[in-house]
């Protein structure tokens, strides 16, 4: 089913992006939210490296939120009803999102935090730890409280 020329396979590839982005409002989100980021970044004085680094955590999320989409739609595919494997596997895929988004916003507050507020680093490693560390950790004692109920 490959395609033929390099047209057709750019084709289907965009065709595929528009299907996903009509389906997923939160791959609109964060499309919507990396095009304000680049957009903004722009009009700040940001060095080459730096940007590398904002282009880079946007394409991440939006990458991670496309990998999350045809995961979810090839469970739909061929396990419609509910099993607790496939709520596992959509989970996971959902956490990957949600690590990529958490990391452009250490990324963000490191660059343009920097730039427009004149946050200090320290900031954006403070958050940074406090995603690493005590995110899992207080979801994890949010689902053992709600596991007892």
């Amino acid at each position: 089913m490959g395609s033929s020329n390099l047209k057709e396979s750019f084709s289907h590839a965009i065709e595929g992006i528009v299907i996903a982005i009509s389906q997923e409002k939160n791959l609109r989100i964060h499309f919507f939210v990396g095009f304000i980021v680049l957009f903004i970044s722009l009009f700040l004085p940001i060095d080459k490296n730096n940007y590398i680094w904002i282009f880079f955590a946007v394409f991440f999320v939006i990458i991670s939120e496309l990998i999350n989409t045809l995961i979810e739609n090839l469970l739909d595919l061929f396990i419609p009803e509910y099993h607790p494997i496939v709520k596992i596997i959509k989970d996971i895929s959902s956490g990957i999102v949600l690590w990529a988004a958490m990391f452009s916003v250490v990324v963000g507050i490191a660059i343009i935090g920097n730039l427009l507020f004149s946050w200090n680093i320290i900031i954006a490693k403070v958050v940074g730890f406090l995603f690493v560390t005590l995110f899992p950790f207080i979801y994890m004692l949010g689902v053992i409280k709600w596991k007892k109920k």
